[in-house]
This record gives C-alpha cells, structure tokens and sequence, in this order.
C-alpha cells in the first residue's frame, strides 16, 4: 500500500508512526477533530476541538478534494463508518452516492450501477 502523505520534516514522526498508512493518519485526524487527542499529543485546555462526526469528515473531505492535501483515495464507508483505501477495495455507488468498504460492499446489488462491483 502506497503512503501518499508526504511530511516535511521526518523528525516530528513518533515512534512507530513512521510507516503508518493513509488511512492510519486520517483515521487519528478524524479522531482528533472529533475530540480524541493522542496521547504524544499535548494542546493548552480548551484548544482541543470537538466536532460532529459530519463536520469532522466535511473538514477532511476540504482538506482532500479542495486543497489536496491529504489523499482523495482514503474515503469512509457510509455503512460501518469506517476509513478504508479505494484503491484497494471497496465501491462507490453512483447511484445512492455513497461508499461501500470491502466489508459492506456486498450491500451494493451486482450489476446495479453497470457493473462496477
């Protein structure tokens, strides 16, 4: 799996993060926006934000499609919520416009958007 998130400065990697997937990174991004601060992680009180589940993926999704900063690839499954790669599995159901992780992807009926299962 390619690690598309290219840092500027390799000295502020912790310990064991170094070879961490896309999906890792924001995976910790959506939990930090969502109020979960990791622990090699220290803000002032109160500087920590606390979003919606939504905002949270609206501030990624900005951060994907708008600035390119992190990859377009990472996307959540609109079933079980969980980040997976697009590359490597999964679908996209045109039709409803949703995302399907390769664990639910079977919830898209075959053939349904022309067979892009």
């Amino acid at each position: 799996m390619d690690k598309t998130i290219v840092f500027r400065d390799e000295n502020h990697h912790h310990e064991g993060k170094k070879e961490w997937t896309d999906v890792q990174w924001i995976d910790e991004l959506n939990k930090f926006l969502q109020g979960e601060c990791p622990d090699s992680i220290h803000l002032n009180r109160g500087h920590q934000p606390k979003l919606s589940v939504k905002k949270a993926n609206a501030v990624i999704w900005y951060l994907q499609e708008h600035m390119r900063i992190l990859p377009a690839n990472i996307e959540k499954c609109d079933n079980c919520n969980e980040l997976f790669d697009c590359n490597g599995e999964g679908i996209y159901w045109e039709t409803k416009g949703k995302n399907y992780c390769g664990s639910c992807c079977d919830l898209v009926p075959y053939n349904y958007d022309k067979g892009r299962r």
